[in-house]
């Protein structure tokens, strides 16, 4: 699924998919600022070891 960055009229802010409340830092990066439930906060984390593993790739030994 592809997000949707739309502008809220009258203010700086932006809403990604109709829902949340978002500051846009870059072309690429915005920062949530409203209130953030446990499903977010998880869809976040997961989204940043998913890019971090991609990036360095960790071996296990045993």
């Amino acid at each position: 699924m592809k997000d949707v960055w739309a502008p809220v009229a009258g203010t700086r802010f932006f809403t990604r998919n109709g829902e949340g409340l978002y500051e846009r830092l870059t072309e690429q990066l915005y920062l949530r600022v409203d209130e953030v439930d446990e499903t977010d906060a998880e869809e976040v984390c997961s989204r940043f070891a998913e890019a971090f593993e991609s990036r360095a790739p960790v071996c296990m030994v045993a």
